[in-house]
């Protein structure tokens, strides 16, 4: 796995996300809760940009919306709300002092 830095702390502080594109990936890194994940911001329906709205809950679960045509997405499994076959890749992040790392394969 590729160790990258993707931002650091303060990218994170004035919406609590924020997207970059490393290696044909378009990431999105952001807070849920006090933890920093990233998923990928790129919607497998037809390739719009799932970040930029606040993280909403619907029926429970916290989600995502795409840009362009509304699919919700959990942010904790990536899946698609109503389309099971729709995931988005989820990254594993690493924060070090005040930078942020994803590893990407």
């Amino acid at each position: 796995m590729l160790k990258t830095k993707i931002g650091s702390l303060d990218d994170l502080k004035k919406n609590s996300q924020f997207s970059r594109w490393i290696n044909d990936h378009d990431i999105l890194v952001y807070k849920n809760g006090g933890k920093i994940e990233a998923i990928s911001n790129i919607c497998p329906h037809f390739g719009g940009p799932i970040g930029y709205h606040d993280i909403k809950i619907v029926n429970n679960k916290p989600v995502f919306t795409c840009l362009w045509h509304n699919l919700q997405f959990c942010i904790k499994s990536g899946e698609c709300t109503t389309h099971s076959n729709l995931v988005l890749r989820k990254y594993d992040i690493e924060v070090e002092g005040q930078e942020i790392f994803v590893y990407i394969n």
